[in-house]
């Protein structure tokens, strides 16, 4: 219960701070008569940000490790989501004195190299378990 409470924790803060850097914390450049790639950014990594709480809440209400499990592996999936929506998919403003390439971006990839992490740690950490007690079962 301890590990499922406090990997369900790092995914909501993690989806929290994956909203709120490039919204608040972190902002990307202000939008003007022209939206710029940063707002497309910024309102994709929102909806992401959403997905990564709701998995969180959903690892904290189920119990199956082979769910969590899944789960797990879909955040890492998510994770690297995150970082390549403002590299390649969505984009930045082209300066790189833009405060979105500044530090939105920089933000955005630290949180995503840390929920990759966490994730998959957690897969590894629950798909081991899951085996030895598939084992342990099956010795009885």
């Amino acid at each position: 219960m301890k590990n499922r409470l406090a990997v369900s924790l790092i995914y909501i803060i993690a989806g929290l701070l994956v909203i709120l850097i490039p919204t608040v914390l972190l902002p990307v450049c202000g939008a003007s008569e022209k939206k710029m790639a940063c707002h497309y950014t910024k309102q994709a990594e929102i909806g992401v940000g959403a997905i990564i709480i709701f998995s969180g809440i959903a690892v904290l209400l189920l119990g199956n490790e082979l769910i969590r499990a899944g789960i797990s592996l879909y955040q890492a999936a998510i994770a690297v989501l995150v970082v390549l929506l403002p590299a390649k998919l969505t984009g930045l403003c082209k300066m790189s004195e833009m405060s979105c390439r500044a530090k939105t971006y920089p933000g955005l990839i630290v949180i995503g190299v840390l929920l990759f992490v966490v994730s998959v740690a957690e897969f590894i950490y629950l798909f081991v378990k899951n085996g030895k007690d598939n084992h342990d079962k099956e010795s009885a």
